[in-house]
């Protein structure tokens, strides 16, 4: 008798999920799908730097331009920390890396002062949520655009993992390829 309570109990809990899965897709579908992200405007806001500048996307022209949107307290972030340092220190002047940090601004500078001695990319923090919005960046991190020279969407890579890791090294090869030629 008790299994056939829990079995029963189970179904319902099952036929919920479906309901509210069911739901969910109702309600994506009656949202007008927003258009992929295809350019960035060249004045984009890249957040402000330690020292109050207010790097934007025009600063970088004829480079490639990785921006990538990441927190303290999320791991996936501080794992692709470090591959993000190297691929700024492998394209040098033909590539730059911006890591936006999406905390405040307290949080960047203890963290903007440990790191800013130790990595070659920019660190910059949004207070005003300007690059974020510029960069449709959703509330998930990590989240990177990838961009051409002429300020075209490259690829765009969001969440963390080998084949995510994969994917961003070749579109910034990509990238810097097609740009080359």
């Amino acid at each position: 008798m008790n299994e056939a309570l829990h079995r029963r109990g189970l179904l319902a809990c099952a036929g919920l999920a479906a309901l509210g899965a069911a739901r969910a897709d109702d309600e994506a579908a009656a949202k007008p799908a927003r258009p992929p992200l295809e350019r960035v405007a060249p004045d984009a806001s890249l957040g402000r730097q330690l020292d109050g500048s207010e790097p934007r996307l025009s600063d970088y022209e004829g480079r490639v331009v990785v921006v990538s949107f990441w927190a303290t307290w999320c791991p996936y972030c501080r794992e692709e920390f470090p591959y993000l340092d190297a691929l700024q220190r492998a394209g040098r002047d033909r590539l730059q890396v911006v890591s936006v940090n999406t905390e405040e601004r307290d949080v960047f500078r203890k963290v903007a002062r440990l790191l800013s001695e130790q990595v070659k990319l920019t660190l910059t923090y949004d207070p005003a949520k300007a690059s974020r919005k510029a960069f449709e960046a959703p509330g998930s991190l990590p989240y990177s655009v990838i961009l051409h020279r002429d300020r075209s969407v490259a690829g765009i890579k969001t969440g963390w993992g080998e084949g995510s890791l994969k994917n961003l090294v070749a579109t910034v090869n990509a990238a810097l390829a097609a740009d080359a030629a």
